[in-house]
């Protein structure tokens, strides 16, 4: 009996201290702060708002009239379209088609290899962005006319009048179509035309809207941010904001997240519209906010791209792309891209940014110097987890490691001989290494020197 107490007291502290050991951190993913740029693809003009992605491509739209489609592979163009006239939307990929429309508010449909199914000039101002179902195309006009036209023809199949201008942009939800008016009304349409509900506001719908199962989140020119039960016709919250947004909502599990034309980006929780979090961004913005993981990244009309942790609010780094950001940031795994505008050049720049990885070796004295000086060798690195250090030395005739790799990032060196050498350090972790070497020159004691040194030793002898 009394070994067997034993024995159950043994298993309980293992488990006790199992269950309180450090966690070891895992190898950090996603996006990782700071920023490189890896890559850039300049064309000429203006980018139009946005970036899209599909399978292995991404796709946009330039205000010189042409839609790029950039393959993620070879990180180059694979094709582009040139429209008849100035292009004023980004493209809305759809079920094997892309469609676009010019300031003439012609809209062209291409196929996924960028050649021309069908172009419809509409005797309109469209003044939405397009969506599309497996079978028809969605747009708003300047006088509230919302259209749909088949996919395969361009054959007008039904429209539908609203009172107002339509600027908000339609969304595709199941065997429904969503968009908002300057009327004051979110309208819900069957995909035959007819209407299943609408709901009244408190001011125009000019912005962006989000749907997401039963549910649409948007905001009125009033500056109220609203969650609508679509399919049961009932407003679940409403919250007051600081702003109206220009940019979709972006919805996970328990959050939306809206950025407002005051600067700035709110959290809300999902089920009641409580705000969570609030933080200031650098400028005003049109572009669609980006999650990746446990970070939303932000891009403005600045040239900084800022990101915070989701959950807290709490800012995780930021990048500064020089010139005036032009789009919405897009994660593609290495990469975040996003697109800038050199003005003075009138050309835009797709730039693909990476993680930074560096690594520096910083000596504490500079070369030349002497034999027998101390000298410290210090390592920093960039980008790199739990990083462990190997320090070697080169001269003319040999190599050799002179500090095994470890934590420490420092070596102290006391040079026993002239010479020029290479300095190196070596940075490892899990994934990943690099190298760096200085070249250090040490000198011979100058003869005086040496004849004072002896003096001196001479006088403290005599003197002792």
């Amino acid at each position: 009996m009394k070994k067997l107490t034993v024995m159950i007291l043994c298993c309980l502290s293992f488990s006790f201290c199992s269950l309180f050991r450090e966690k070891i951190s895992s190898y950090p993913t996603g996006l990782i702060f700071p920023l490189q740029k890896k890559h850039e693809f300049v064309y000429s003009g203006e980018i139009i708002e946005r970036i899209l992605r599909e399978g292995e491509q991404v796709y946009f739209s330039t205000t010189k009239g042409t839609v790029y489609c950039v393959d993620m592979q070879s990180l180059e163009e694979l094709w582009a379209f040139h429209a008849k006239s100035s292009l004023v939307s980004p493209p809305f990929i759809g079920e094997g088609r892309i469609f676009v429309f010019d300031d003439n508010n012609t809209i062209y449909c291409l196929d996924k290899e960028g050649k021309l199914i069908w172009e419809r000039e509409i005797d309109e101002k469209i003044t939405s962005q397009i969506a599309a179902s497996e079978k028809q195309v969605y747009f708003g006009t300047e006088t509230g006319t919302f259209l749909a036209l088949d996919v395969s023809t361009s054959e007008e199949l039904w429209r539908f009048q609203a009172k107002g201008a339509i600027l908000s942009n339609p969304v595709v939800s199941g065997a429904m179509v969503v968009f908002g008016c300057e009327d004051k009304y979110l309208y819900v349409l069957f995909q035959s035309g007819s209407q299943k509900n609408k709901f009244k506001v408190h001011g125009g719908i000019r912005t962006s809207i989000q749907v997401e199962g039963n549910f649409c989140y948007f905001t009125s020119e009033d500056n109220y941010f609203y969650c609508f039960d679509i399919i049961n016709g009932k407003k679940k919250w409403e919250v007051k904001a600081g702003g109206s947004a220009k940019t979709p909502p972006l919805v996970d599990q328990q959050k939306v997240y809206f950025l407002c034309w005051n600067s700035v980006l709110y959290c809300l929780n999902k089920k009641n519209g409580t705000i969570l979090w609030w933080k200031i961004v650098p400028s005003r913005s049109f572009y669609q906010l980006e999650l990746v993981k446990d970070k939303i990244v932000v891009s403005s009309l600045s040239s900084i791209i800022v990101c915070f942790d989701k959950k807290t609010g709490e800012k995780r780094g930021s990048f500064d792309a020089t010139l005036q950001v032009k789009s919405n940031p897009l994660w593609w795994p290495p990469y975040l891209l996003v697109n800038v505008y050199d003005r003075e050049q009138d050309s835009g720049h797709l730039i693909f940014l990476e993680k930074e990885v560096s690594l520096s070796l910083v000596p504490s004295k500079i070369s030349p110097q002497p034999v027998n000086e101390e000298i410290i060798l210090t390592a920093s690195s960039t980008g790199f987890f739990m990083p462990k250090y190997e320090f070697y030395l080169k001269d003319e005739d040999t190599m050799k490691i002179i500090q095994e790799s470890s934590e420490k990032n420092t070596w102290v060196w006391y040079p026993e001989k002239p010479g020029v050498y290479i300095v190196g350090v070596k940075a490892i972790d899990e994934k990943q290494a690099a190298n760096m070497e200085i070249s250090f020159t040490i000198e011979a004691k100058k003869i005086e020197e040496e004849d004072k040194e002896k003096e001196n030793n001479i006088k403290k002898e005599s003197e002792s």
